[in-house]
């Protein structure tokens, strides 16, 4: 099926005519109306700063500290064939700038068993120019996620491209546009849902997502960032995994975000979160965005296992 028929013609428009755009405009039409990795000055200024405090070498070195985060949630709606199903989830891969090629990200996977694999979005490190370098570099992670018996996911992030979804699927990472599938253990069923990035492109369709039987089952949402939880909620998303923020990336001891790259409260920045009834998790990223530096903010690679209540 062509793209536009898979995302929505409304929201194929919208993110086409921003792409158009894209290269020469740092305004957004989503949650987020500026796009501050297009301002280089301050990546020049951080990394200007983390020099002269003396924290620069410790600040790149942590890019690559990738932890393994291990996540329980209790969903009231999951079928009983799906207590225990274990989810990896990677977000903000950003992988044409990884400093270790990737290596250490495949090396953490390879010491995990998990069911189904996941990402949230963000594969490119710029957010304009050539794009297939960041594919590239995708590729022996995506082979690794092979691994998991019911496949590999992914939705669009803010720095990606509609044109990514051919190659990234040639690998095998099968992408969700405003889509579902349906996961099926014998006679039990789990929907995992999808939708366009909200926060510069605006191009999410929530409905044309979950469809209009969410309330009855159990849908798990992929949205590249948590800015529209209560949107999700009021459609009855069970559990919602996001990303985007990267936790702060830069934040202050203990992990307190310094800024916040989301229009949304600070408590759904990072980690588990629960909105009403509806629970979440917000990766802080598995890559790093802006400049190659995180303080008190580690990568992570997040394995997240579902239980009944």
């Amino acid at each position: 099926m062509p793209l536009f028929e898979r995302i929505g013609p409304d929201s194929a428009e919208r993110r086409m005519r921003l792409q158009v755009d894209h290269s020469a405009t740092l305004f957004g039409a989503g949650r987020g109306t500026l796009h501050f990795e297009n301002f280089h000055s301050i990546r020049i200024v951080l990394e200007y700063f983390l020099k002269i405090s003396g924290l620069a070498g410790l600040a790149r070195k942590s890019c690559c500290d990738y932890r393994v985060e291990q996540v329980e949630t209790a969903l009231a709606d999951l079928p009983e064939a799906f207590d225990g199903y274990r989810i990896v989830q990677l977000s903000d891969l950003h992988t044409d700038a990884l400093i270790d090629g990737g290596d250490g990200i495949i090396s953490a996977l390879a010491g995990l068993e998990y069911d189904l694999a996941v990402i949230t979005g963000d594969y490119r490190f710029e957010t304009n120019n050539d794009y297939q370098p960041c594919l590239t570099a995708l590729a022996p992670i995506a082979k690794q996620l092979q691994e998991a018996p019911d496949g590999c996911f992914g939705i669009l992030g803010n720095h990606d491209f509609l044109e990514f979804v051919p190659t990234l699927e040639r690998m095998g990472i099968r992408m969700l546009l405003n889509e579902r599938v349906i996961i099926k253990r014998v006679d039990a069923s789990l929907t995992l849902a999808g939708v366009d990035d909200p926060h510069f492109y605006g191009a999410h369709d929530l409905l044309r997502a979950v469809g209009t039987e969410a309330k009855k089952g159990c849908t798990i949402l992929l949205a590249h960032s948590p800015e529209i939880i209560s949107e999700a909620d009021s459609v009855g998303v069970a559990f919602y995994l996001c990303g985007h923020t990267h936790g702060g990336q830069i934040c202050l001891p203990g992990g307190l975000p310094i800024i916040a790259n989301a229009n949304c409260s600070y408590r759904y920045l990072t980690g588990a979160w629960k909105f009403n009834s509806m629970p979440g998790y917000t990766s802080r990223g598995t890559g790093f965005s802006t400049a190659a530096v995180r303080c008190f903010c580690p990568p992570e690679i997040t394995l997240h296992t579902l239980k009944r209540t």
